[in-house]
């Protein structure tokens, strides 16, 4: 395996270096790492260094000390036994147990939705289904109205307690989620798998609306690990 990068590389885009330079906080360098981990372009397993990281935006290494260890709290980085920290890696095995617990958390917020959904609810969730079938071929919108389509089923759901668990876990799922996605570019099985969640919910059947989501995630979680290069199993 060819060895990692001793150095990051700087962000692409101007803006939210910037806003980081601007503020100059914990929080914002915290926010622009932590997007960086999770649409790649801090690739997994690169090292972050305080120098290194506070050379490039252009702020004192307190506040990149302190967005490092924010991210480690998350686990998005992990500490290294020399000292220094690295982008935490991408495993199928993480990968599994990650979407195993979303698929549980979110499956229930399926069947909380379909508990308390009106008929505009219904109406709004198979526009969004709609809007993400125009936009099939572009990987960023179909991430992007997939997330508010799923966001909009946990508003519905109105579960604190399952919100709060499943926002521990979600820089984890979004790094994955990214991975499933690219697999899917060009195909109708995300529009298909996001239709069928909410016809179950339309339908006011909780307990399809819980399997339905539950199936919608259990195949991004397949797509994610052949992303990875897991073999898909036999059938």
């Amino acid at each position: 395996m060819p060895s990692a990068p001793t150095t990051t590389s700087p962000p692409p885009r101007d803006e939210p270096l910037a806003a980081v330079r601007r503020q100059s906080g914990a929080r914002a360098v915290y926010d622009l790492l932590r997007a960086r981990i999770i649409d790649g372009t801090l690739a997994a397993d690169a090292r972050l260094t305080e120098p290194v990281l506070s050379s490039q935006l252009g702020v004192s290494r307190t506040p990149v000390r302190e967005a490092l260890r924010l991210l480690q709290a998350e686990a998005l980085v992990v500490e290294q036994p020399t000292g220094g920290v690295r982008v935490a890696p991408l495993a199928v095995t993480d990968l599994h147990r990650v979407y195993d617990v979303r698929s549980r958390l979110e499956g229930l917020l399926a069947r909380d939705a379909c508990e308390r959904a009106r008929p505009a609810d219904v109406q709004h969730l198979a526009r969004l289904v709609d809007l993400m079938d125009a936009v099939r071929d572009h990987e960023d919108e179909v991430l992007r109205i997939g997330s508010q389509f799923h966001g909009e089923i946990e508003s519905l759901a109105d579960n604190r307690w399952c919100s709060a668990l499943l926002r521990q876990i979600r820089g984890h799922v979004d790094r994955y989620r990214s991975l499933s996605a690219r697999e899917r570019v060009g195909t109708t099985d995300h529009v298909d798998e996001h239709r069928a969640v909410a016809r179950a919910i339309a339908s006011g059947d909780p307990d399809a609306a819980e399997r339905s989501m539950r199936e919608h995630i259990e195949r991004s979680a397949a797509m994610a690990a052949k992303a990875l290069g897991e073999a898909p199993p036999p059938g």
